[in-house]
């Protein structure tokens, strides 16, 4: 018995119904969203070292998968590993530093000529200060297991991005058919198409934000080098990695920066801890604003074909209104939607963009109107 087509009406209700389930889906798995686009941003990175692997020997996806995913934990594990130890020593010796950042504070204020007018001691506040700021950083050292337990909480988060990403590198191709599948065959191809050309567009911006961070790194390494602040090399490795966080990580740079200007000093500098700070300040402010201001816009405009001030208006607004994550997703997706207008547009016009006579079918068709 032959089936016969669904009526219009009927089509057209299907599909409404089925926009409204994936509505409802999205706003039921809104807390996990954001976790799955972590997933798939650290998949796409990791992806072209399993296909390194598979290319390179005779292993299979699956194992080069599991190969660079046991990495990836292996690394992920031993960042903090490695640094948890360094933070305790380093926060062992926070009593000193600030008792004597207290004991400069003191000097500094009694050397003024407003407050050694006046009737009164200073030596009781700034003991009692002093005092305080010692029992605070005691109290961190030894809550720190506390601090540790309360980010356990989100271990159930860390390890729903951990096992989507091990499946999303895994089964990949296999989700990319599925999606296509539910494509007719007449437009399949042009499904691959737009594919194709948005790993283009996300390929070219992880490469121009490696280049950034890069960029950034060097400048603040030689600037923080420049004025004599030590460490300068580790102040521009951090510098480097974290500005893949818009706006957040080169402030968590500048604020450690600044925290080792005021304790350590500068190395040849003849300026105090406090003017040598706001030098160090200054520079990392300055560094700040030319890369926002023009290196960023002018790099991602280049690789991505965009306007600069599209690309400084589109970041800004984007960490003002939603935040971080779709601030650094902002400049992929504004390409990505400007390859999907030009691709409708060729499709209004009747030339189809897949063929390699694209050019010359628009030529022709100007040319019979």
């Amino acid at each position: 018995m032959q089936s016969s087509k669904w009526a219009q009406p009927v089509r057209f209700a299907v599909v409404a119904a089925i926009f409204l389930a994936v509505i409802w889906l999205i706003i039921a798995i809104q807390p996990l969203i954001s976790s799955f686009i972590i997933a798939a941003l650290i998949a796409y990175i990791l992806h072209p070292l399993v296909n390194v692997i598979t290319r390179r020997s005779r292993l299979g996806h699956r194992a080069a998968v599991n190969i660079i995913y046991f990495l990836f934990l292996l690394v992920l594990a031993a960042i903090p590993g490695t640094l948890t130890p360094i933070f305790i020593v380093q926060l062992g010796s926070v009593s000193f530093d600030l008792k004597t950042f207290s004991e400069q504070a003191q000097s500094a204020i009694e050397q003024s000529i407003l407050v050694s007018n006046l009737p009164i001691s200073l030596d009781i506040l700034f003991d009692d200060l002093g005092n305080m700021l010692t029992q605070t950083a005691g109290d961190v050292a030894s809550n720190l297991g506390g601090v540790v337990a309360g980010v356990s909480t989100n271990f159930l988060w860390v390890l729903a991005v951990l096992v989507m990403l091990y499946y999303l590198l895994k089964d990949s191709r296999q989700l990319i058919d599925w999606g296509i599948s539910f494509i007719s065959p007449a437009y399949r191809h042009h499904a691959e198409y737009l594919l194709a050309e948005s790993d283009i567009i996300w390929g070219s911006f992880l490469r121009g934000q490696l280049l950034l961070m890069l960029i950034i790194g060097v400048i603040s390494w030689w600037g923080s080098a420049a004025v004599g602040l030590p460490g300068a090399f580790i102040v521009g490795l951090l510098a480097g990695l974290l500005d893949i966080i818009p706006s957040l990580g080169p402030t968590l740079a500048a604020i450690a920066a600044v925290s080792v200007a005021l304790f350590e000093g500068s190395t040849y500098l003849p300026v105090s801890n406090w003017v040598f700070a706001l030098i160090v300040l200054a520079i990392f402010l300055i560094i700040q604003q030319i890369e926002n201001i023009w290196i960023r816009p002018a790099l991602m405009g280049r690789r991505l074909k965009l306007h600069p001030a599209l690309v400084f208006v589109g970041v800004i607004g984007s960490l003002a209104l939603f935040g971080v994550l779709p601030a650094l997703l902002i400049i992929p997706l504004m390409a990505t939607i400007g390859m999907l207008m030009r691709y409708t547009q060729s499709r209004m016009r009747g030339i189809d963009p897949i063929s390699p006579n694209a050019a010359d079918d628009h030529v022709l068709q100007i040319e019979e109107e």
